[in-house]
């Protein structure tokens, strides 16, 4: 089985390219929110899907200038990485050259060899964070927490920012769940 969290056109066209032609077929879940389709920051270009061009179970960070100044890593699914991509234009330069964000397109089978050899690009790095916006017990948090945490060095734990533990999907009253996601995208920019 395989389950995905595209976030960029080129990554649906692949994946679902990979599952076409194989010559064998798996079930495929693609977990992903219609306002993707829709989101003018979620675009690729006709290179991305170009031959040669795969899908890639992990997407590296590509805000951060420097890897060696890199001292928190954030681990994102989906489109809360569009939303963490606009909080990281309204900081600092000094404070957004230590964040590094990291998107998993895929969870199961979990890209383990993919993730190691990204962590190796931030020597420096003493933070590690699973952001959702899901609550604790709905997202994929609990499912890649033990896979992420057996790959950090020096016995790095693995921070989680999102929403707490909830029985129902999301808080109904629109204030809250504003104020929710606000403090969530917050919390991952602050006490570097």
């Amino acid at each position: 089985m395989h389950v995905a969290i595209p976030t960029t056109p080129a990554q649906i066209f692949h994946l679902l390219r990979r599952q076409m032609i194989r010559n064998y077929r798996k079930p495929l879940i693609v977990a992903g929110p219609k306002t993707l389709l829709r989101l003018s920051a979620a675009t690729s270009s006709l290179d991305d899907m170009a031959p040669g061009t795969s899908f890639s179970p992990i997407l590296s960070d590509v805000l951060s200038k420097s890897s060696e100044k890199v001292t928190r890593v954030v681990f994102v699914a989906g489109k809360l990485y569009y939303d963490l991509v606009k909080a990281y234009a309204e900081q600092s330069s000094e404070l957004t050259d230590k964040i590094a964000i990291v998107r998993l397109e895929e969870i199961c089978p979990f890209p383990r060899d993919e993730l190691a050899s990204e962590l190796e690009r931030f020597p420096n790095v003493h933070e590690y964070v699973w952001c959702q916006e899901e609550t604790m017990n709905a997202g994929a948090f609990t499912y890649v927490q033990p896979r992420i945490q057996s790959l950090l060095p020096n016995n790095n734990m693995l921070r989680y920012i999102g929403r707490a533990p909830l029985a129902a999907p999301v808080t109904g009253i629109s204030n809250v769940f504003k104020a929710e996601q606000s403090r969530i995208l917050q919390e991952v920019f602050t006490g570097i």
